[in-house]
């Protein structure tokens, strides 16, 4: 089953997922009473990898509902890997000194050696290194959260099944590319 095609499963997961931020807010304490910004890309259209069906939609559920959270939301969809670097790097100017940091990515994740990435709509998957130097690495995401706001949230949607629809050769989603440079 393809990961984003059972809408009903899909929606409680949403309803599910949208709740323990509801919760994990609660817990974070003064926060609600405080300045909370978020970044939520979602990505759809995939350019040389399977394109997906509801991630677009996802993010803009969760943008509607991070807004009525008292959220100031940036919403970015189907962005290549320079114009997701940029929307990263306009969150972090943008949110500076917020109390809360919250990060959404629906879209297509891999895990390199390891290193787990998340994939733009150009991400080239012709081989593990041009993979690597086209996808975002979640510890840069992480860097820019921590760097401007007391509470970070990141919250992943990725789908993390044979991104190249090639699931009988074994896959190249996440499991199957954690693997070290000697194995490539």
């Amino acid at each position: 089953m393809d990961c984003f095609s059972a809408t009903s499963g899909r929606t409680r997961q949403i309803v599910r997922l949208i709740l323990a931020i509801f919760l994990t807010l609660l817990c974070v304490g003064g926060a609600f009473a405080e300045r909370r910004v978020a970044l939520v890309i979602g990505a759809d259209a995939y350019r040389s990898l399977r394109p997906l069906d509801n991630a677009v939609a996802d993010a803009v559920t969760m943008r509607q509902t991070l807004e009525a959270l008292g959220f100031t939301v940036t919403l970015e969809t189907d962005r290549d890997l320079k114009r997701m670097r940029r929307a990263l790097d306009d969150f972090r100017e943008d949110g500076a000194g917020a109390d809360v940091a919250l990060f959404f990515f629906a879209g297509h994740g891999v895990e390199i050696a390891g290193d787990n990435r998340l994939l733009p709509v150009d991400a080239d998957a012709a081989s593990v290194d041009r993979l690597r130097e086209t996808s975002l690495a979640l510890d840069e995401v992480h860097a820019v959260l921590r760097s401007m706001a007391r509470a970070v949230l990141v919250v992943l949607d990725a789908c993390r099944n044979d991104p190249l629809g090639n699931a009988s050769a074994g896959g190249r989603g996440a499991r199957a590319t954690s693997m070290n440079a000697e194995s490539v």
